[in-house]
């Protein structure tokens, strides 16, 4: 008998097709035939896994006529799966610069918020997530930068001390390091001007200049931006 499990990994490995899209936008998925044979389950948890992508908004599932992959723009983004799947999968420039985009909108705002509420515990994590992305250079460990990376931006989210940016924001952080991963330096040496960066903004914070830390972080998300489009020149961010 088939599980629940069985429904949740088809349902990913779907998702994951849709999201590379290997299933194109605006076409009919295979019937629930199809996909019953091709991953040898039976039609019950095919039409389990196909409710699940409608439920977040990636099929829309027409009576007699098949489930057909809706446009992007309808997707529910802010759902954790969705999120998670992207950041396991090689994505495109459009999905990817729409996380950038939510990151300049997001983050500095967070920031000024984060220079008027920070408490000394709060700087204390940013000062060892700093620390550690400056191991992970010195290591040449790429893991250990990147850790360091979503730790910093972890705490600054905790510093606002706002309920609702809180929520907002475990929400988005999966897509947030999904952003991290795709504005990595090659060469981690090169990232040392990110690391000073983040503790110029952990000063700001410190001093409690809202003003400063709000365009701090729009600098390292603009530099963000920057590094992609030096290695994809074609990449142009969905900025209002």
């Amino acid at each position: 008998m088939e599980t629940k499990t069985a429904t949740a990994n088809l349902t990913e490995i779907l998702a994951k097709k849709i999201l590379s899209s290997e299933y194109k936008e605006r076409t009919l998925l295979p019937s629930e035939n199809e996909l019953a044979k091709s991953f040898k389950l039976s039609r019950t948890t095919v039409r389990s896994a196909l409710q699940a992508l409608s439920a977040k908004k990636m099929v829309t599932i027409m009576p007699k006529k098949g489930s057909i992959v809706n446009a992007s723009e309808t997707w529910n983004w802010l759902d954790h799966d969705i999120l998670g799947w992207l950041s396991n999968i090689e994505v495109n420039h459009n999905d990817t610069s729409h996380l950038m985009a939510a990151r300049l909108i997001f983050e500095p705002n967070t920031s000024a918020l984060a220079a008027l509420n920070a408490t000394a515990i709060d700087l204390l994590h940013m000062e060892e997530a700093c620390n550690e992305m400056q191991k992970g250079v010195e290591q040449g460990d790429r893991g250990l930068f990147n850790q360091g990376d979503i730790k910093f931006h972890r705490a600054l989210l905790i510093a606002s001390h706002n309920p609702f940016m809180i929520a907002i924001g475990d929400v988005l952080s999966k897509g947030l390091i999904l952003s991290f991963n795709r504005t990595m330096d090659e060469n981690l040496p090169e990232s040392m001007p990110a690391i000073a960066d983040h503790i110029k903004l952990m000063e700001t914070i410190r001093l409690r200049q809202p003003d400063e830390a709000k365009e701090q972080t729009r600098v390292i998300v603009l530099n963000a931006i920057r590094k992609r489009q030096e290695t994809e020149p074609n990449y142009i961010p969905h900025i209002g």
